[in-house]
This record gives structure tokens, sequence and C-alpha cells, in this order.
């Protein structure tokens, strides 16, 4: 972990107030002050498990480093840290463009009198910041800001976006006045001003002319060497698999280049339409690695108030996240790292959002009168038990379908209308609400730089800037256990290939989404898994368990209590129970919305109570 405090005019630091940072944290310390003129800087860093964490100086200690994370392109330098620090000298800020990897770091330059702090191309690795104009406190975890920081207050605008996509896809926090440095930027302290650089853009606009067979060709050639370069033989490899393309072809390309017997991870919910336990061991068995299940039980819901001590800020998946959390307890002590498929559906546009985009194109040619009718006809129907069926989809997509087709796919991903809101909300959070900013602004922003030439390219592009760091989240959670994560479909050569290839390679005719990725990898994968048409998503059956079963209906009861959401202020009772009421009943599915009321009560009981 990486913490720092950097003070202007002369304000000395006491050791004491860096080892503060980890009061909360708990962690071990290796510290480092330097007092300089009118500047003084103070840094800690502490081990990270599976990371290398480290402070490194030049030979003059004109020069201090701090650094986490892995870069996967420094074979020929054991040490990441080192090798960032010969990068750095070199080549000065404009290393980063170099590096191929997951990383965070803190670079004190004393002879420009210069402090940069940097994250990795897609924010693999955290690192957040406060600024009140005197003083810059960074870390890599929120916990360790609030140690030093004068209060903390709760952000509002944070909490508006999470009601509406059940996670924060802004670069604010929960925390007032605490941000993260965005995604593939430098955050630069000189001259006693603090501004952000970018340096990697992704652009969708150089599109290429090879045929099919070439691109596969490429692809393939790219796929292999960023599996590659993330695996060490020297420690013990692992995989996530659920049955799906992508973890299954990490899997399949894992096993070319390592001598070891990988060991995969996978778990099963049983029931019909959501267990696909089954291709996982297809996969299993095809590549002959050390297989290992885990049922996921209702019972494991319970996790979940351990889950967020682990959350810098809430965010909710529908009980994924619980499901990451029991992998890295299966995986802990028989791997150091696992590789997964994560990334996947924004290289060849496999979500189903990206169907539904299309869907609503040829929606939109219908007489409205028509349209009208079956938006508000779809409304009425039933929920039903199972994950994904035309009922399912009709209602869901009859609910976005409203939403601004500014907000690309993201327009499938909100939870509440203003009228809902209006209704869920206490008056006092709605007149909170009315006096930020837009929720929606941070992702139409993200939308309006995306110089892709067709929808499907900008919706991918806005994708990598909010839903990409959706998902790393969960997979984060496996850090308790000493596990890292590794994810070789967020290589940016691979990416930055990919948003080369035209749309119509991604989805081939109307929903073969993820065309060009089977025809690579058709004859390497097994054609259980090639050619499969059920694919569901590793998913679980919250909205079953909540409605069916006790153990989990009573947990939901506890947390949503009316003592609890009454002591909260933010939400009316009488709402939260309605939508209680209309889930048990099979009138609508407010499974997502319930979920994320019960995961935010939850974070906010561990950090603000």
């Amino acid at each position: 972990m990486i913490s720092g405090i950097m003070e202007i005019n002369g304000q000395k630091i006491a050791k004491e107030s860096i080892y503060r940072m980890f009061q909360r944290g708990q962690c071990d310390r290796d510290t480092s002050i330097f007092t300089d003129g009118p500047l003084s800087l103070g840094i800690c860093v502490s081990k990270v498990p599976t990371l290398g964490t480290k402070l490194v100086f030049n030979k003059g200690k004109t020069l201090v480093i701090a650094f986490e994370g892995n870069i996967f392109n420094s074979q020929s330098v054991k040490d990441d840290a080192e090798f960032f620090l010969r990068s750095y000298e070199r080549l000065g800020e404009d290393c980063v463009d170099q590096l191929n990897g997951s990383f965070a770091f803190a670079i004190w330059d004393k002879r420009k009198e210069k402090l940069i702090l940097g994250r990795d191309r897609l924010g693999i690795e955290s690192l957040y910041y406060f600024w009140d104009g005197k003083r810059l406190v960074f870390a890599s975890s929120v916990k360790s800001i609030l140690g030093v920081i004068p209060s903390k207050e709760i952000n509002f605008d944070a909490l508006h976006r999470y009601l509406l996509f059940n996670y924060n896809p802004g670069q604010d926090t929960f925390f007032k006045n605490i941000n993260k440095i965005r995604p593939g930027h430098l955050l630069i302290l000189e001259n006693k001003n603090l501004f952000t650089k970018r340096y990697w853009y992704l652009s969708f606009s150089n599109l290429g002319e090879k045929n099919e067979d070439e691109y596969c060709e490429e692809l393939l050639n790219l796929l292999r060497d960023s599996v590659k370069i993330r695996v060490d033989s020297a420690q013990q490899s692992g995989a996530f698999i659920s049955g799906g393309m992508d973890s299954s072809s990490v899997v399949g390309l894992m096993s070319s280049v390592i001598d070891q017997t990988i060991r995969t991870f996978s778990f099963r919910c049983l029931g019909k339409s959501y267990d696909e336990s089954n291709y996982a061991r297809i996969v299993s068995q095809y590549y002959k690695t050390d297989h290992h299940e885990v049922t996921f039980n209702p019972e494991d819901v319970a996790s979940i108030e351990e889950i967020v001590e682990h959350m810098d800020e809430p965010f909710c998946d529908i009980g994924i996240e619980v499901a990451s959390y029991i992998l890295g307890r299966l995986a802990e002590g028989k791997v150091n790292y696992v590789l997964t498929g994560d990334g996947g559906d924004e290289l060849f546009a496999g979500h189903p959002v990206y169907i539904a985009d299309r869907v609503a194109n040829s929606f939109e040619k219908m007489p409205q009168f028509l349209k009208n009718s079956i938006i508000e006809g779809f409304q009425f129907l039933p929920d039903t038990d199972k994950k994904k069926n035309f009922l399912v989809k009709a209602k869901r997509f009859s609910y976005n379908y409203n939403f601004s087709r500014e907000l690309l796919s993201n327009r499938w991903r909100i939870y509440y209308n203003s009228n809902e809101l209006r209704e869920i909300c206490t008056e006092e959070l709605l007149n909170i609400f009315e006096e930020t900013n837009n929720p929606y602004k941070c992702v139409l922003e993200y939308n309006q730089e995306a110089d892709g030439r067709d929808y499907l390219s900008r919706s991918l592009y806005g994708d990598y800037n909010t839903v990409v760091g959706f998902y790393l989240r969960r997979i984060a959670l496996i850090r308790a256990f000493g596990i890292e994560g590794r994810f070789p479909m967020l290589d940016h050569r691979l990416i930055e290939f990919a948003a080369t290839i035209p749309s119509k390679l991604k989805i081939k005719g109307f929903s073969d989404s993820k065309y060009i990725l089977k025809k690579t990898m058709t004859g390497i994968l097994p054609d259980e898994i090639v050619f499969r048409k059920d694919k569901l998503g590793h998913s679980v059956p919250m909205k079953n368990w909540m409605r069916d079963l006790e153990v989990v209906k009573k947990m939901m009861r506890d947390v949503l209590s009316e003592e609890a959401i009454k002591r909260r202020g933010y939400f009316n009772f009488q709402a939260v129970e309605q939508m209680i009421k209309q889930h048990l009943s099979k009138t609508h599915n407010h499974s997502h919305r319930l979920w994320a009321l019960m995961v935010l009560e939850l974070w906010l009981r561990k950090n603000f109570d």
C-alpha cells in the first residue's frame, strides 16, 4: 500500500502523522520523510499481499519512487520498482508510455520540486487523493487518507449515482473531497499547483482493412502474449473460469505457455438457468487443470457484512461480489495469483446491452403509438424465477428504453427513474440531490470523449471508463486472501488492436456477439464452449433467494428494517416496504434495488456510524 502527505509552506511532517495513516488499515510501515525548504513530503509503503510495494531511491537520493503493482514487460529486471526508477531516469514522466502492467506510483523529483502520482491505463490499481490547496494526501486505500484529514463527510453526488447504477462511476468518492486519480492519467503537483495530465487515450477511429483471417491471426498472437507475460512459473498459477468464452480462452492459452498444472476455480449456484458449472468442468477436463468448485449457498449471503469492510466505496453486483469473495477463500493457500477473463466483453462486444442497443435501433422505426403500447404493456408482465427468458428481457428493455440514448450502453444499467427516486428518497435527501450535479454528467462526459464511428464503438469506449472499473472492484476482494488478480484481456496492446476491428466482426448479423473471438478460438477451445448458445454470465439466483429462502429474507428484513431505515434518514420506509412486497409477490423484480440498499446500509454502518 502507498500512502503519503505533501505539505506546502514549510509545514513539517512528523513521522507520527504518517503512522496515523495506517492506524485504521493496521499495516506494517516503511516510512521516509523529506523536508526541503517550503516543501515537506512523507511517504509510507506497506506490503500488500502478492504485490511488490516498495520505496526506491536513485544514488543521490534526489529521486524517490513509491511503487505498487506489476510491470509485465520488465522481465530483464526482476524488481518492478527498480525498472520503473530506471525508466523515469531515462524518459521522465513519459516513461509510463513504455509500461505494460497494473500499477500505482508516487514520484518525488527533488531536482524539479515535482510530485507525480499515477495509475495504469485501466485503473487496475487504485490511487486516491485529498487536496485543500496546502496539503496533498494520497493513498491506495481511502481508509489511509481518512486517518489524517480533518473530518469525513458523505458525498451525496456519489450516493445519487450509486442509487442509479449500483456503484459510483465518477472519479470522486463517497467521501467529500477525496477523489480517484483517473486511469491513464497523472496527477502532478508543481509550483504549488495541482493538475492532471492524460497519458493514454483509446481511439476507435482507426479501423483496419484486414480480412477476417488476418484479424484472427493477429488477435491470437496478441492474446497468447498477453497471457504469457502475466504467467510466472516461479509461483503457483491459477485461473477463475465460468465456462464462457473469455475465461475459457485465458485458460486454454495459459495451458500452452506454462509447465505446471493450472489450478482452476469456479462457483456454482444450484437451480435451472443459473448453474453453468458443467461448462467450467468441460474446460478443466479438456486442459487437465486441477479444478476446484465451490457451491454458493444462500447462507453465504451473510458474508456481505464482512465483505463491505474491504470496500473503499459501496458497490453491488447482485451477489457476484459475494461469489468472488468465496472463490478467493477457496483459492487461499493454493495459488499466488489468478488470471481471469475480465475485459473480454468490452474487447468483443459480449455484454447483452450491446444487443439491446440493436433492438432499440430497430424499435425506433416503429410508429410512436405502437411503441408506446408495447412499452406500457411490457411493464405489466409478471417476473419469473428464471435468469433470462423473453419475459425478463422484454420487461427490462421496456423499462430502460426511455432513458437517454446519449448514455449509450449505460442507458440499460439504470435502476431508478426520477419519479421512483422521489418516492423512495426522503424530502431532505431529494433537496440535497437537487443541489448537486446532474448524476449522469460523468457518464455523458466519458461518452463525449469517444471518437468511434458507430454507436457500438462509442459504447465500448464509455464502458472502458465505467463498468470495467466496476468489475475490477469485485476481483480486488480476493486480495483479502493474499491472492492477486491478473487480467490478460486488459492488456492495453490487445485493447488498442481490438479498437481497430470493425464492429461488424464483433457482433455478426443481429445478435452473434463475440464473433471474431469465437472464430479465433475455434479449434483451440472445445466446441461445446465456442458454439454454446445459452451463456448466462456467472450469476446468482438472488431474486429467488430473496423470495423463497428464510435465511436471505430474514437478513433483508433485518438490514432494511423500519428502525434502520428511519435512523439513516435517507429513504422512506413505506416505499422500501412496498418494493419488498412487490418483489415477494413477483409483481416486479426489485432484487437489484433491494440488494443495493442492503449493501449501502451495511457499508454506511462500517464507515460512518
